[in-house]
């Protein structure tokens, strides 16, 4: 069975995978097509917006790249949805709660990984 574009992202927001056709069209000694939420990496990024049209930022504290500027973003952990990942990147790296509103952008890297960029809105600080 076949699905449409608009099928596959559905599925793959709703935290599923898309079902792999049974043949390829490659030769049987090429290595295997990738298996979605198994080899790839899924990374989430919220832009969140004030009431003054201010975009939520904030400071890398990991050695590497500390003092850079950076979304919140992060790795969709197994078993979450792209939705679900993006809420808890969030709250962990800002405190804040958030609704997403509406996916922005769609990039990826090859097999390395996939991104998701959400407009989200901030709904209330974590505690409140």
């Amino acid at each position: 069975m076949s699905l449409t574009l608009e099928e596959e992202l559905s599925a793959l927001l709703g935290g599923g995978a898309v079902p792999l056709p049974n043949t390829y069209d490659v030769a049987p000694e090429t290595p295997q097509p990738l298996r979605l939420r198994h080899s790839v990496c899924y990374i989430v990024m919220g832009l969140l917006l004030n009431d003054k049209d201010e975009v939520l930022m904030m400071q890398e504290a990991k050695a590497e790249c500390r003092g850079s500027w950076y979304l919140p973003a992060g790795r969709v952990e197994r078993g979450e949805s792209l939705v679900e990942g993006l809420c808890r990147e969030v709250r962990e790296e800002t405190g804040l709660l958030c609704d997403p509103l509406t996916l922005l952008a769609v990039e990826e890297r090859g097999a390395a990984w996939v991104r998701y960029v959400f407009l989200a809105q901030h709904t209330a600080t974590k505690g409140i």
